[in-house]
């Protein structure tokens, strides 16, 4: 069973079927669907299992960051802004991923992330 909903806009002349697993990537939340509703399907258990890794990962950097700047100095004005900078790159990366994910899970590719990967393959669900 392959759960699609159909996006018509005819304004635009669009109809195409989109298949729920594509969603895998959404950032933060995507991971949930393979997790509740596709245990049973290998492909998208891969592909949520990394992308819970990742949404782990790129929710706790961002927090660790800004927790870190507690430590810095007031005057240290150039180091507080190096760590805003980082956060932003953060959430950018993460994005990046996200969408290289999507771009594999709708090419229906088991593409695995190079580090994301080893620690994907230690989730037992």
């Amino acid at each position: 069973m392959v759960e699609k909903f159909s996006v018509k806009i005819k304004r635009f002349n669009i109809d195409f079927e989109v298949p729920l697993i594509w969603f895998t990537y959404f950032p933060f939340i995507g991971w949930i669907y393979p997790f509740a509703f596709r245990k049973d399907d290998a492909f998208a258990m891969h592909h949520g299992k990394q992308a819970f890794i990742m949404a782990l990962f790129f929710t706790a950097l961002p927090i660790l960051l800004t927790f870190s700047t507690v430590f810095v100095p007031i005057s240290f004005r150039v180091l507080k802004l190096i760590i805003v900078i980082l956060i932003y790159l953060s959430h950018g990366a993460y994005f990046a991923l996200c969408a290289l994910g999507f771009m594999k899970v709708k090419d229906s590719e088991q593409y695995d992330f190079p580090i994301v990967i080893q620690y994907a393959k230690k989730i037992n669900v």
